[in-house]
């Protein structure tokens, strides 16, 4: 009886595998699962944002550009005239969304804006942009 549960188990095992082999070998790679993707604040030299206030573009060097979602809405994201990116974490580099936090002036001073998610954009993704949001 041991042997029978042992080899059922191995069969279902080795179902399992190719399954998931065949999938995953299918399934096209998001550009971030590429390679864990870090750069410093200092490197971000133009922004854009949606009309949402919920998503910032970020231009960081010669040619890359940064998806950065945010946990709400960011008022006056929109219509500011420059933002300050801070690391938070006690890190230098920003590689995701918890290292970094955008801020915005306001009326109200200051507004730090957390951001949830930070994806970098192929260059496919970059030329699709609309012109308003190319950063």
């Amino acid at each position: 009886m041991t042997k029978t549960i042992s080899a059922t188990i191995l069969a279902g095992s080795l179902i399992l595998s190719a399954c998931a082999s065949a999938t995953a070998g299918d399934a096209p790679k998001p550009a971030a699962a590429a390679g864990r993707q870090c750069f410093w604040a200092e490197q971000v030299n133009n922004w854009t944002a949606a009309d949402d206030e919920k998503t910032a573009y970020l231009k960081v060097g010669v040619k890359d550009v940064y998806r950065a979602d945010l946990f709400g809405p960011c008022m006056d994201l929109d219509t500011a005239q420059s933002i300050g990116v801070r690391t938070r974490g006690g890190g230098s580099s920003i590689c995701d969304g918890m290292d970094v936090e955008l801020i915005v002036g306001s009326p109200l001073g200051p507004q730090r804006c957390q951001v949830s998610k930070l994806t970098k954009l192929t260059p496919e993704e970059i030329a699709a942009l609309p012109a308003k949001l190319k950063p």
